[in-house]
């Protein structure tokens, strides 16, 4: 909900012009030497002379001499990439900016100096922004920040990539996970126990290796200085392999019957109803999972949000949800949900911490999904140690469920999790960074059935924008 966002977009790329031109054309440190040549004299140059005639005009802004050792260059050679640059510009200072995308995708095809492709995929960018094809454009920013040949240049990348997003309608991320676990199917810790007096056999936690993708989409369908509504889309799914290990514990199963996936659309608005204090959020989805290939859950949650600002670096964040789910698998476990959170964030000097509490009730007719629920969570963020972004975080979480009535106590579970993410943000391919994150959960229940522990550590693609 930025304002004056179409003309901050401009100034950006009005920039980033410049600093292509200074990438683009030699400094010119030596004044451009000119003779007048004698009538009816001919001088012949070498193509390497005439490319660095024609960047000179340009630099000097003398157009028709540009124009006309380029249109020269290319009789010769109609793939050269240095004159098709050249073209290019021209192009877009005149304002032909359909013949300049042309000039310039036609020199990509045949550039092959790394310096000069980065140089032809940033006026790419700023020619498909100036078209409002801004998707089109990140992509082309993203094939720079790949050639960016050092710290400054990328940064410029950065910050552009960064302004043609707030001009986009369309906001698409990405994500790419994979790890080893030694709880792909959130199985008990043992397979055999004994229960109210009674022996039971359940499923025995299995190892594997999951690999997990998805998209989420948003489109903005209006925006203005006080408010912003968008239409949302997300598509998740998790692979899953099982161990050696895990196949002879259990020899009639197989990876597939333990992959997940999730459909999510809705619709989110944000308001400035209080400006002085922060936007209000509300937000209606609706969506399906499936496990192991069959249906599994259909849901709609209503989540709503308050954010209190406390001055530049700080904010009090407040939220509610509300959530039905109807379980297509089982429908005892259908349920209905409501919960309460309440979070504070600060920047520090070096990074950033935030720390909270939630409240959930779950109201069910399975008393093995009923319960009411409290936790703690915090996380920590550092911006730079040795050239990593860790961030630690933890939670805490209290669960009864109070329609457990098989025990005089009931049942009560106490999960703990701690997490470690480290990005590696001066690794890029394409604008993406690796991280590495590490996880350790544990479930202790007063029945030994909901016993529960996974440890993983595992490798994401994350953007650097």
């Amino acid at each position: 909900m930025s304002s004056s966002l179409c003309k901050q977009g401009s100034r950006l790329f009005l920039a980033a012009s410049f600093f292509l031109c200074a990438c683009v054309i030699p400094n010119l440190s030596v004044a451009q030497e000119a003779a007048p040549a004698s009538a009816g004299a001919t001088t012949e140059i070498s193509i390497p002379q005439a490319r660095e005639l024609a960047r000179r005009a340009l630099a000097a802004g003398d157009i028709p001499v540009a124009d006309a050792v380029s249109s020269a260059i290319l009789a010769d050679n109609p793939d050269d990439p240095q004159a098709l640059l050249v073209r290019a510009l021209i192009a877009r200072g005149v304002g032909r900016i359909d013949e300049a995308y042309t000039a310039v995708v036609r020199a990509w095809r045949n550039a092959e100096i790394p310096a000069l492709r980065f140089d032809i995929a940033m006026l790419a960018a700023d020619i498909q922004a100036r078209r409002e094809n801004f998707t089109s454009a990140q992509i082309w920013l993203r094939r720079a920040d790949q050639l960016a040949p050092d710290a400054q240049r990328r940064q410029v990348v950065g910050n552009a990539f960064r302004q043609v997003s707030r001009r986009n309608p369309l906001s698409v991320q990405l994500r790419f996970s994979a790890r080893p676990s030694n709880n792909v199917n959130n199985g008990a810790e043992f397979s055999e126990f004994e229960f109210i007096g009674l022996p039971f056999s359940v499923a025995e936690q299995l190892s594997g290796y999951e690999i997990a993708t998805g998209v989420s989409l948003a489109f903005r369908l209006s925006e203005s200085e006080t408010q912003k509504t968008e239409l949302l889309g997300d598509l998740y799914f998790r692979k899953i392999w099982l161990s050696s290990d895990a196949k002879d514990k259990e020899p009639t199963a197989k990876g597939s019957d333990f992959d997940y996936g999730v459909l999510t659309l809705g619709v989110r608005q944000q308001r400035l109803i209080w400006p002085d204090v922060g936007p209000s959020r509300a937000t209606a989805l609706v969506g399906q999972s499936f496990y192991g290939g069959e249906a599994l859950a259909r849901w709609f949650e209503v989540q709503l949000g308050q954010t209190v600002a406390q001055g530049e670096r700080g904010a009090l964040n407040f939220g509610a949800t509300m959530r039905t789910e109807k379980r297509l698998d089982s429908d005892i476990n259908s349920s209905n949900a409501l919960g309460l959170s309440a979070d504070v964030s600060r920047r520090i000097e070096g990074g950033s911490f935030t720390y909270g509490a939630a409240l959930k009730n779950v109201w069910s007719d399975s008393a093995t999904t009923d319960h009411f629920a409290t936790s703690l969570r915090a996380s920590r963020s550092w911006r730079d140690v040795a050239g990593m972004r860790p961030t630690l975080r933890g939670t805490l979480e209290h669960r009864n469920y109070t329609e457990f009535t098989s025990l005089v106590d009931g049942r009560e579970d106490i999960s703990v999790s701690i997490g470690l993410d480290v990005v590696w943000p001066d690794v890029s391919f394409y604008g993406f960074s690796p991280q590495v994150s590490a996880q350790a959960r544990r479930v202790f229940s007063n029945v030994e059935l909901y016993d529960r522990n996974e440890y993983s550590v595992g490798l994401t693609a994350v953007s650097r924008f």
